[in-house]
């Protein structure tokens, strides 16, 4: 975990941080696809209780990162996405509201995929 020499995880404020990875989420140029990615996953890591809090403020976000309709983006989302819901107790529940802004893209996407494969 990059971040563990720089400062505590758990000392980080997640309500400005979190959001500020995720945005980073759409980045596809090195090194900054790695920063963002890796600082997500450090912060769903160690983050516990300080992430539920901050599920609202991902959203857009997630939406933005998967409306890129880049394959390595959309990736690295859906895996963040899952790393996201076992992250913290109720995090999968609180997504709940919010899929009806997620689940479109993806259906967008799994479309795209099966097209690919029948070309």
């Amino acid at each position: 975990a990059w971040l563990e020499g720089l400062v505590e995880i758990e000392k980080l404020d997640y309500h400005h941080y979190l959001p500020l990875f995720f945005d980073g989420l759409c980045e596809t140029v090195h090194p900054y696809e790695f920063f963002a990615r890796q600082g997500v996953h450090d912060m769903l890591e160690h983050g516990g209780t300080k992430i539920l809090p901050v599920i609202p403020q991902l959203i857009i976000p997630i939406k933005n990162a998967l409306n890129t309709r880049n394959r390595q983006v959309i990736c690295t989302t859906l895996k963040v996405l899952q790393h996201l819901v076992v992250s913290g107790e109720m995090v999968g529940e609180a997504l709940v509201p919010y899929y009806r802004q997620i689940l479109p893209i993806l259906n967008i996407f799994k479309n795209m995929n099966s097209e690919s494969l029948t070309l």
